[in-house]
């Protein structure tokens, strides 16, 4: 069984403003057993060769991955290129690449009742077909939980659900992940997620580290974001390795 992450996030994302590059990302997998990740920036699709060779020395497999807004909704798509997920707008043209490309591509559904807006939602459904799976989001309580609804469509769907940590601070990376019966190669963790070969890891999160993701997403995460969109905030420059 292998130790995977699908979903995440480090100081090279346009979008988020973070504190760990994908070099200290790939670190911390390591001492914690990872074997298989795939970084998903919003919107850039981030594995230069340096990266994927430190990764492959410590034993893990770096899948290309990138988190895309079409129609204004979130999508995990792992497998294409900095060109394909560029030319993507749409859900409808996701689709279309998908036809193309067959299953050298993975789609995740990222946290798609969050009530959010730009999550699937309702368009799940509608777009079916162009899921592999559906993302079991970390962020949940004993008593709230919308992943509930996630199992629901999973079932209805005969779609799996992965554990996915869409980390964002390192302190939270292996708490939640899943857990592949696959080989290392991209091609067989493709076919071991749309086959349901998974062993999803995870807990509740207490009402203190809710407390703290809240905290932290609200009084910081947030304003810098908003620094970056308004152009106040370069992207910064990881330390040269």
């Amino acid at each position: 069984m292998l130790k995977v992450d699908l979903h995440l996030h480090s100081i090279e994302d346009p979008y988020d403003v973070l504190e760990h590059d994908a070099f200290d990302l790939v670190d911390h997998a390591a001492r914690r057993g990872y074997r298989v990740l795939a970084l998903t920036l919003h919107g850039r699709v981030h594995l230069p060769t340096d990266l994927e060779a430190y990764a492959a020395e410590r034993g893990i497999l770096m899948i290309p991955g990138v988190e895309l807004y079409l129609d204004r909704r979130e999508v995990l798509l792992l497998g294409a290129s900095e060109e394909e997920a560029r030319a993507l707008r749409t859900l409808e043209d996701l689709r279309a690449l998908k036809r193309r490309r067959g299953e050298a591509l993975l789609t995740i559904a990222p946290h798609p009742y969050y009530g959010l807006g730009q999550c699937l939602g309702d368009r799940l459904d509608e777009f079916a077909e162009v899921m592999d799976a559906i993302e079991l989001c970390h962020f949940y309580t004993a008593r709230w939980n919308p992943n509930r609804k996630a199992g629901e469509a999973a079932r209805r769907l005969a779609k799996p659900l992965i554990a996915c940590s869409d980390t964002h601070q390192l302190k939270w990376m292996g708490r939640h992940y899943s857990l592949l019966d696959a080989s290392p190669t991209r091609e067989s963790v493709f076919a071991a997620v749309r086959a349901g070969r998974i062993e999803n890891v995870t807990r509740p999160l207490t009402r203190q580290e809710m407390a703290d993701k809240l905290i932290w997403h609200l009084l910081t995460h947030a304003p810098l974001k908003l620094a970056r969109r308004c152009g106040w905030l370069p992207l910064p420059k990881p330390p040269p390795r």
